[in-house]
Protein backbone atom coordinates (compact mmCIF):
# COMPACT_ATOMS: atom_id res chain seq x y z
CA UNK A 1 0.00 0.00 0.00
CA UNK A 2 2.75 2.25 0.59
CA UNK A 3 4.45 1.89 -2.82
CA UNK A 4 0.70 2.67 -4.27
CA UNK A 5 0.56 5.61 -2.56
CA UNK A 6 3.82 6.85 -2.96
CA UNK A 7 3.14 6.25 -6.92
CA UNK A 8 0.06 8.38 -6.79
CA UNK A 9 2.31 11.57 -4.27
CA UNK A 10 4.16 11.65 -7.00
CA UNK A 11 1.35 12.24 -10.00
CA UNK A 12 -0.07 14.50 -7.56
CA UNK A 13 3.17 16.45 -7.48
CA UNK A 14 3.73 16.68 -11.49
CA UNK A 15 4.53 20.13 -12.61
CA UNK A 16 5.07 21.60 -9.78
CA UNK A 17 8.62 23.35 -10.01
CA UNK A 18 7.75 24.62 -13.63
CA UNK A 19 5.33 26.37 -15.08
CA UNK A 20 4.51 27.39 -18.82
CA UNK A 21 1.64 29.76 -19.70
CA UNK A 22 2.62 32.94 -21.53
CA UNK A 23 0.76 35.88 -19.73
CA UNK A 24 2.41 37.86 -22.56
CA UNK A 25 4.29 36.23 -25.38
CA UNK A 26 4.48 33.14 -26.78
CA UNK A 27 5.34 29.87 -23.96
CA UNK A 28 6.87 32.15 -20.73
CA UNK A 29 8.38 34.80 -22.82
CA UNK A 30 8.53 38.38 -21.79
CA UNK A 31 9.33 40.82 -24.88
CA UNK A 32 8.50 43.84 -23.41
CA UNK A 33 12.13 44.96 -22.47
CA UNK A 34 11.95 48.80 -24.88
CA UNK A 35 9.04 51.12 -25.52
CA UNK A 36 11.26 52.24 -28.39
CA UNK A 37 10.98 48.80 -29.75
CA UNK A 38 7.25 48.23 -28.59
CA UNK A 39 5.75 50.94 -30.46
CA UNK A 40 6.59 48.73 -33.59
CA UNK A 41 5.86 45.52 -32.22
CA UNK A 42 9.45 45.20 -32.28
CA UNK A 43 9.78 45.34 -35.45
CA UNK A 44 13.33 45.45 -36.91
CA UNK A 45 14.53 45.22 -33.30
CA UNK A 46 17.61 42.65 -34.01
CA UNK A 47 18.78 45.28 -36.38
CA UNK A 48 17.98 48.79 -34.74
CA UNK A 49 21.31 50.81 -33.10
CA UNK A 50 19.79 53.97 -32.30
CA UNK A 51 18.81 53.39 -28.67
CA UNK A 52 20.40 51.61 -25.37
CA UNK A 53 17.28 48.82 -25.29
CA UNK A 54 18.21 47.31 -28.02
CA UNK A 55 21.19 45.52 -26.98
CA UNK A 56 18.60 43.11 -25.19
CA UNK A 57 17.73 41.77 -28.75
CA UNK A 58 20.97 42.41 -30.35
CA UNK A 59 24.62 43.07 -28.48
CA UNK A 60 25.57 44.40 -31.66
CA UNK A 61 23.13 47.17 -31.79
CA UNK A 62 25.26 49.78 -29.28
CA UNK A 63 27.96 49.95 -31.78
CA UNK A 64 26.39 52.73 -33.57
CA UNK A 65 25.50 55.04 -29.59
CA UNK A 66 28.03 57.46 -29.51
CA UNK A 67 29.71 58.26 -25.91
CA UNK A 68 27.83 57.19 -22.64
CA UNK A 69 24.46 56.28 -23.05
CA UNK A 70 21.35 55.09 -20.36
CA UNK A 71 17.65 53.91 -20.53
CA UNK A 72 15.20 52.90 -18.10
CA UNK A 73 12.07 50.92 -18.73
CA UNK A 74 8.80 50.01 -17.02
CA UNK A 75 6.59 48.37 -18.93
CA UNK A 76 2.34 48.00 -17.21
CA UNK A 77 1.23 44.68 -18.05
CA UNK A 78 -3.21 44.04 -17.59
CA UNK A 79 -3.67 40.74 -18.65
CA UNK A 80 -6.71 38.34 -19.06
CA UNK A 81 -7.42 34.52 -19.53
CA UNK A 82 -10.97 33.58 -18.61
CA UNK A 83 -12.89 30.50 -19.06
CA UNK A 84 -16.02 30.70 -20.47
CA UNK A 85 -17.24 27.21 -20.28
CA UNK A 86 -15.79 24.18 -18.58
CA UNK A 87 -16.63 20.84 -16.56
CA UNK A 88 -14.37 18.04 -14.87
CA UNK A 89 -15.15 14.77 -13.21
CA UNK A 90 -13.34 12.17 -11.26
CA UNK A 91 -11.86 8.94 -13.27
CA UNK A 92 -14.74 6.46 -13.83
CA UNK A 93 -12.55 3.88 -11.28
CA UNK A 94 -13.30 6.63 -8.77
CA UNK A 95 -17.45 6.77 -10.16
CA UNK A 96 -16.96 8.93 -12.56
CA UNK A 97 -18.57 12.11 -10.28
CA UNK A 98 -18.54 15.23 -11.50
CA UNK A 99 -15.81 17.98 -9.68
CA UNK A 100 -17.70 20.54 -8.78
CA UNK A 101 -16.55 24.88 -8.23
CA UNK A 102 -16.25 27.49 -10.49
CA UNK A 103 -14.70 28.31 -13.69
CA UNK A 104 -11.34 30.09 -11.91
CA UNK A 105 -12.60 33.68 -13.21
CA UNK A 106 -9.48 36.03 -14.61
CA UNK A 107 -6.87 33.77 -13.58
CA UNK A 108 -3.71 36.27 -14.93
CA UNK A 109 -2.52 38.80 -12.86
CA UNK A 110 -1.56 42.43 -13.56
CA UNK A 111 2.44 42.89 -13.67
CA UNK A 112 4.89 46.07 -14.12
CA UNK A 113 7.99 44.52 -15.93
CA UNK A 114 11.49 47.07 -15.28
CA UNK A 115 14.81 46.76 -17.35
CA UNK A 116 18.02 48.93 -17.33
CA UNK A 117 20.59 49.38 -19.76
CA UNK A 118 23.77 51.24 -20.07
CA UNK A 119 26.42 51.61 -22.70
CA UNK A 120 29.70 53.15 -23.00
CA UNK A 121 31.91 54.21 -26.04
CA UNK A 122 35.94 52.71 -26.02
CA UNK A 123 37.89 54.33 -28.53
CA UNK A 124 35.61 54.12 -31.89
CA UNK A 125 35.67 50.81 -32.77
CA UNK A 126 34.82 49.24 -29.07
CA UNK A 127 31.23 49.77 -26.89
CA UNK A 128 30.74 47.85 -22.92
CA UNK A 129 27.92 47.62 -22.33
CA UNK A 130 25.23 46.52 -19.13
CA UNK A 131 21.35 45.15 -18.85
CA UNK A 132 19.19 44.09 -16.29
CA UNK A 133 16.15 42.38 -17.38
CA UNK A 134 13.26 39.86 -16.60
CA UNK A 135 12.96 37.71 -20.04
CA UNK A 136 11.29 34.89 -18.88
CA UNK A 137 8.47 34.65 -16.50
CA UNK A 138 4.32 34.51 -15.55
CA UNK A 139 2.10 34.70 -12.38
CA UNK A 140 -1.85 33.20 -13.00
CA UNK A 141 -3.86 31.82 -10.00
CA UNK A 142 -7.01 30.42 -9.73
CA UNK A 143 -9.14 30.44 -6.53
CA UNK A 144 -9.55 27.31 -4.14
CA UNK A 145 -12.76 25.95 -5.62
CA UNK A 146 -12.02 26.12 -9.45
CA UNK A 147 -13.06 22.58 -10.88
CA UNK A 148 -9.96 22.28 -12.13
CA UNK A 149 -8.14 22.86 -8.83
CA UNK A 150 -6.46 19.58 -9.07
CA UNK A 151 -4.30 20.63 -12.14
CA UNK A 152 -3.43 24.08 -11.20
CA UNK A 153 -4.25 26.43 -8.55
CA UNK A 154 -1.21 29.16 -8.46
CA UNK A 155 1.71 29.29 -11.22
CA UNK A 156 4.99 31.48 -10.74
CA UNK A 157 7.79 32.00 -12.42
CA UNK A 158 10.47 34.55 -12.46
CA UNK A 159 13.76 35.40 -13.57
CA UNK A 160 16.46 38.02 -13.41
CA UNK A 161 18.57 38.61 -16.42
CA UNK A 162 22.15 40.50 -15.71
CA UNK A 163 23.77 40.77 -19.37
CA UNK A 164 27.43 42.52 -19.35
CA UNK A 165 27.94 42.63 -23.15
CA UNK A 166 30.62 43.92 -25.37
CA UNK A 167 30.82 45.13 -29.04
CA UNK A 168 33.35 45.38 -31.81
CA UNK A 169 32.71 47.38 -35.35
CA UNK A 170 35.25 46.72 -38.05
CA UNK A 171 34.37 48.69 -40.14
CA UNK A 172 31.65 51.64 -40.53
CA UNK A 173 29.29 49.15 -41.98
CA UNK A 174 29.93 46.25 -39.95
CA UNK A 175 29.16 45.20 -36.31
CA UNK A 176 29.35 42.21 -34.27
CA UNK A 177 28.61 41.95 -30.37
CA UNK A 178 28.61 39.07 -27.36
CA UNK A 179 26.72 39.00 -24.13
CA UNK A 180 27.30 37.12 -21.15
CA UNK A 181 23.71 36.06 -19.42
CA UNK A 182 23.76 35.35 -15.76
CA UNK A 183 20.49 34.23 -14.90
CA UNK A 184 18.51 33.55 -11.73
CA UNK A 185 15.12 31.56 -11.57
CA UNK A 186 12.85 31.47 -9.10
CA UNK A 187 9.33 28.89 -9.43
CA UNK A 188 6.15 28.26 -7.31
CA UNK A 189 3.31 26.08 -7.90
CA UNK A 190 0.38 24.32 -6.11
CA UNK A 191 -2.27 22.48 -7.17
CA UNK A 192 -5.12 21.08 -4.90
CA UNK A 193 -5.05 17.06 -3.73
CA UNK A 194 -8.44 14.99 -3.69
CA UNK A 195 -6.90 13.12 -0.70
CA UNK A 196 -10.51 11.48 -0.58
CA UNK A 197 -9.86 9.60 -4.07
CA UNK A 198 -5.47 8.79 -2.78
CA UNK A 199 -7.53 7.21 0.25
CA UNK A 200 -10.64 5.84 -1.88
CA UNK A 201 -8.00 3.92 -4.32
CA UNK A 202 -5.56 3.04 -1.35
CA UNK A 203 -8.23 1.23 0.44
CA UNK A 204 -9.02 3.83 3.48
CA UNK A 205 -12.47 3.90 2.29
CA UNK A 206 -13.25 2.60 5.84
CA UNK A 207 -11.55 5.94 7.45
CA UNK A 208 -14.05 8.29 5.49
CA UNK A 209 -11.60 8.99 2.65
CA UNK A 210 -14.02 9.21 -0.32
CA UNK A 211 -13.60 11.18 -3.43
CA UNK A 212 -14.51 14.92 -3.51
CA UNK A 213 -14.91 15.01 0.82
CA UNK A 214 -11.04 15.96 1.44
CA UNK A 215 -9.13 18.49 -0.39
CA UNK A 216 -5.76 19.74 0.39
CA UNK A 217 -2.93 21.43 -1.17
CA UNK A 218 0.84 20.44 -2.95
CA UNK A 219 3.44 23.02 -3.15
CA UNK A 220 6.55 23.10 -4.50
CA UNK A 221 9.30 25.76 -4.99
CA UNK A 222 13.14 26.05 -6.34
CA UNK A 223 15.17 28.52 -7.70
CA UNK A 224 19.15 28.40 -9.29
CA UNK A 225 21.58 30.92 -10.84
CA UNK A 226 22.97 29.52 -14.03
CA UNK A 227 24.93 30.96 -17.24
CA UNK A 228 24.00 31.59 -20.90
CA UNK A 229 25.29 33.69 -23.66
CA UNK A 230 24.33 35.87 -26.86
CA UNK A 231 25.86 36.84 -29.98
CA UNK A 232 24.78 39.37 -32.93
CA UNK A 233 25.93 40.79 -35.70
CA UNK A 234 24.05 44.16 -37.87
CA UNK A 235 25.62 45.27 -41.23
CA UNK A 236 24.39 47.98 -43.46
CA UNK A 237 25.24 46.69 -47.00
CA UNK A 238 23.74 49.72 -48.74
CA UNK A 239 22.84 53.55 -47.23
CA UNK A 240 19.59 53.20 -45.10
CA UNK A 241 19.58 49.58 -45.31
CA UNK A 242 20.73 47.32 -41.67
CA UNK A 243 20.34 43.47 -41.35
CA UNK A 244 20.41 42.35 -37.68
CA UNK A 245 21.22 38.54 -36.97
CA UNK A 246 21.26 37.42 -33.32
CA UNK A 247 21.17 34.64 -31.14
CA UNK A 248 20.21 34.17 -27.40
CA UNK A 249 21.73 30.47 -25.88
CA UNK A 250 19.59 28.35 -24.03
CA UNK A 251 19.81 28.52 -20.38
CA UNK A 252 19.81 25.12 -18.35
CA UNK A 253 18.53 25.35 -14.40
CA UNK A 254 18.32 22.90 -12.23
CA UNK A 255 15.61 24.42 -9.45
CA UNK A 256 15.87 23.30 -6.15
CA UNK A 257 13.70 23.55 -3.49
CA UNK A 258 10.62 21.79 -1.31
CA UNK A 259 7.49 19.99 -2.04
CA UNK A 260 5.35 20.31 1.06
CA UNK A 261 1.77 18.99 1.30
CA UNK A 262 -0.78 20.77 3.55
CA UNK A 263 -4.60 19.05 4.49
CA UNK A 264 -3.18 15.55 4.55
CA UNK A 265 -5.53 13.27 6.31
CA UNK A 266 -4.41 11.19 9.34
CA UNK A 267 -4.74 7.85 7.60
CA UNK A 268 -2.45 8.73 4.89
CA UNK A 269 0.49 10.72 7.05
CA UNK A 270 0.90 7.63 8.72
CA UNK A 271 2.63 6.39 5.40
CA UNK A 272 4.59 9.21 5.42
CA UNK A 273 4.18 9.40 1.88
CA UNK A 274 3.00 12.82 2.42
CA UNK A 275 5.98 14.09 4.15
CA UNK A 276 7.65 17.88 3.68
CA UNK A 277 10.82 16.77 1.52
CA UNK A 278 13.63 18.35 -1.00
CA UNK A 279 12.57 18.15 -4.40
CA UNK A 280 14.70 19.40 -8.06
CA UNK A 281 13.72 19.58 -11.59
CA UNK A 282 15.16 20.70 -14.54
CA UNK A 283 13.91 24.12 -16.34
CA UNK A 284 15.60 25.01 -19.65
CA UNK A 285 14.94 28.44 -21.30
CA UNK A 286 15.05 28.15 -25.42
CA UNK A 287 17.14 29.34 -27.88
CA UNK A 288 16.35 32.41 -29.32
CA UNK A 289 17.42 33.03 -33.41
CA UNK A 290 16.06 36.67 -34.55
CA UNK A 291 16.32 38.31 -38.07
CA UNK A 292 15.55 41.96 -38.44
CA UNK A 293 15.47 44.72 -40.69
CA UNK A 294 15.35 48.59 -40.87
CA UNK A 295 15.07 50.42 -44.47
CA UNK A 296 15.18 53.78 -44.24
CA UNK A 297 12.75 55.46 -47.21
CA UNK A 298 13.74 59.32 -46.89
CA UNK A 299 14.51 61.40 -44.44
CA UNK A 300 10.92 60.96 -42.25
CA UNK A 301 9.65 57.10 -43.57
CA UNK A 302 11.58 53.72 -42.36
CA UNK A 303 10.59 50.43 -42.57
CA UNK A 304 10.77 47.24 -39.97
CA UNK A 305 10.67 43.91 -40.19
CA UNK A 306 11.33 41.11 -37.90
CA UNK A 307 11.10 37.07 -37.15
CA UNK A 308 12.40 35.26 -34.59
CA UNK A 309 12.53 31.84 -34.21
CA UNK A 310 12.26 30.14 -30.69
CA UNK A 311 12.95 26.51 -29.85
CA UNK A 312 10.46 25.62 -28.01
CA UNK A 313 10.60 21.71 -28.80
CA UNK A 314 13.13 21.14 -25.73
CA UNK A 315 10.40 21.85 -23.59
CA UNK A 316 9.43 17.77 -24.58
CA UNK A 317 8.76 16.76 -20.62
CA UNK A 318 8.78 17.85 -16.94
CA UNK A 319 10.37 15.54 -14.76
CA UNK A 320 10.15 16.10 -10.91
CA UNK A 321 12.83 14.13 -8.61
CA UNK A 322 12.19 13.95 -4.97
CA UNK A 323 14.71 13.85 -2.55
CA UNK A 324 12.77 11.28 0.05
CA UNK A 325 12.88 8.77 -2.86
CA UNK A 326 9.69 9.03 -3.84
CA UNK A 327 9.81 7.84 -7.72
CA UNK A 328 10.17 10.78 -9.80
CA UNK A 329 6.97 12.56 -11.34
CA UNK A 330 6.91 12.77 -15.36
CA UNK A 331 4.39 14.93 -17.28
CA UNK A 332 4.22 15.21 -21.16
CA UNK A 333 4.51 18.70 -22.65
CA UNK A 334 5.71 18.40 -26.19
CA UNK A 335 5.87 21.44 -27.27
CA UNK A 336 7.00 22.84 -30.66
CA UNK A 337 9.24 25.73 -32.24
CA UNK A 338 7.39 28.51 -32.61
CA UNK A 339 7.68 31.99 -34.47
CA UNK A 340 7.29 35.66 -33.82
CA UNK A 341 6.73 37.81 -37.22
CA UNK A 342 6.43 41.78 -37.33
CA UNK A 343 6.11 44.52 -39.12
CA UNK A 344 6.39 48.14 -38.44
CA UNK A 345 7.15 51.49 -39.71
CA UNK A 346 8.20 55.22 -37.93
CA UNK A 347 7.76 58.40 -39.03
CA UNK A 348 9.79 61.46 -38.22
CA UNK A 349 7.30 63.50 -37.59
CA UNK A 350 9.46 66.59 -36.48
CA UNK A 351 13.33 67.01 -35.52
CA UNK A 352 12.43 65.83 -32.06
CA UNK A 353 9.15 63.33 -32.30
CA UNK A 354 9.35 60.13 -33.96
CA UNK A 355 6.06 58.09 -34.23
CA UNK A 356 5.63 54.32 -34.35
CA UNK A 357 3.43 51.59 -35.01
CA UNK A 358 3.31 48.02 -35.65
CA UNK A 359 1.43 44.41 -36.28
CA UNK A 360 2.72 40.90 -35.16
CA UNK A 361 2.06 37.56 -35.27
CA UNK A 362 2.89 35.66 -32.32
CA UNK A 363 2.82 31.53 -32.69
CA UNK A 364 2.17 29.47 -29.65
CA UNK A 365 4.27 26.70 -28.82
CA UNK A 366 1.42 24.85 -26.80
CA UNK A 367 -0.12 21.93 -29.19
CA UNK A 368 -3.65 21.16 -28.02
CA UNK A 369 -4.08 18.00 -26.59
CA UNK A 370 -1.08 19.10 -24.19
CA UNK A 371 -2.50 22.71 -23.20
CA UNK A 372 -3.81 22.97 -19.45
CA UNK A 373 -4.89 25.73 -16.98
CA UNK A 374 -1.48 26.64 -15.98
CA UNK A 375 -0.74 26.95 -20.33
CA UNK A 376 -4.26 28.51 -21.59
CA UNK A 377 -1.85 29.74 -24.41
CA UNK A 378 -2.67 30.27 -28.15
CA UNK A 379 -1.85 32.09 -31.26
CA UNK A 380 -1.55 36.19 -30.76
CA UNK A 381 -2.05 38.86 -32.56
CA UNK A 382 -0.49 42.56 -31.55
CA UNK A 383 -1.36 46.04 -32.30
CA UNK A 384 0.85 48.88 -31.28
CA UNK A 385 1.70 52.52 -31.50
CA UNK A 386 3.94 54.14 -29.84
CA UNK A 387 6.52 57.64 -29.88
CA UNK A 388 9.75 59.20 -28.71
CA UNK A 389 10.15 62.69 -28.15
CA UNK A 390 13.77 64.38 -27.26
CA UNK A 391 12.71 66.59 -24.35
CA UNK A 392 16.43 68.05 -24.37
CA UNK A 393 19.63 67.26 -25.97
CA UNK A 394 20.38 64.94 -23.31
CA UNK A 395 17.24 63.40 -22.71
CA UNK A 396 14.50 61.55 -24.48
CA UNK A 397 10.79 59.97 -23.43
CA UNK A 398 9.26 57.60 -25.22
CA UNK A 399 5.96 55.81 -24.64
CA UNK A 400 4.05 52.85 -26.19
CA UNK A 401 0.62 50.84 -26.14
CA UNK A 402 -0.27 47.30 -27.84
CA UNK A 403 -3.29 45.04 -27.39
CA UNK A 404 -2.95 41.41 -28.04
CA UNK A 405 -5.46 39.54 -29.71
CA UNK A 406 -5.35 35.76 -28.48
CA UNK A 407 -7.41 32.87 -30.38
CA UNK A 408 -9.51 31.38 -28.17
CA UNK A 409 -7.88 28.27 -26.06
CA UNK A 410 -9.16 24.81 -25.48
CA UNK A 411 -8.46 22.56 -22.89
CA UNK A 412 -9.21 18.94 -23.10
CA UNK A 413 -7.29 17.03 -20.49
CA UNK A 414 -8.29 13.06 -19.63
CA UNK A 415 -7.59 11.28 -16.47
CA UNK A 416 -6.21 7.74 -18.63
CA UNK A 417 -5.92 6.23 -14.75
CA UNK A 418 -3.27 4.60 -12.64
CA UNK A 419 0.39 4.99 -13.76
CA UNK A 420 -0.79 8.71 -15.76
CA UNK A 421 0.48 11.86 -14.97
CA UNK A 422 -3.21 12.87 -14.57
CA UNK A 423 -4.58 10.43 -12.87
CA UNK A 424 -6.37 11.42 -9.90
CA UNK A 425 -6.82 15.02 -11.22
CA UNK A 426 -9.76 14.03 -13.02
CA UNK A 427 -10.97 15.07 -16.76
CA UNK A 428 -11.40 18.54 -17.69
CA UNK A 429 -12.61 20.48 -20.32
CA UNK A 430 -12.42 24.12 -20.62
CA UNK A 431 -13.17 26.95 -23.25
CA UNK A 432 -10.72 30.40 -22.81
CA UNK A 433 -10.83 33.39 -23.93
CA UNK A 434 -8.06 35.67 -23.49
CA UNK A 435 -6.24 39.48 -24.37
CA UNK A 436 -3.52 41.63 -23.28
CA UNK A 437 -2.71 45.73 -22.63
CA UNK A 438 0.53 46.93 -22.20
CA UNK A 439 1.51 50.05 -21.94
CA UNK A 440 5.66 50.80 -21.60
CA UNK A 441 7.24 54.25 -20.53
CA UNK A 442 10.91 54.61 -21.59
CA UNK A 443 13.47 57.42 -20.34
CA UNK A 444 16.96 57.70 -22.45
CA UNK A 445 19.78 59.69 -21.56
CA UNK A 446 22.81 60.58 -22.69
CA UNK A 447 26.32 61.88 -21.20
Amino acid sequence: MKTRIGLIAASLATGVLMAGNGALAAGYALREQSAVGQGAAFAGSAARGDDPSMIFFNPAAMAWLPGMQAATVASAIWPEAAAQSGSASRNALLGGSAITGSLGGDAALDAVIPALYGTAAVGERWRLGLGVTMPWGLVTKYPADFIGRYHALTSSLRTINIAPAVSWRPQPNLAFGAALQIQYADARLSNAVDFGAVGAVSGLGRFGLLPGTRDGRATTSGDDTALGWQIGAQWEPLAGTRLGLAFRSAIFHELRGEASFQGVPAPLNASAQFANTGGRAKLTTPEVLSLGVTQRLNERWTLLAEADWTNWSRFRELVVHFDSGRPPSVTEERWRDSWFLSLGTEYRATEGLTLRAGFAYDRTPVPTETRTPRIPDSDRYWLSIGASYQVTNNATLSAAYTHVFADDAGVALRDRGPGTSDFLRGDLNMAYQASVDILAVQARFAF
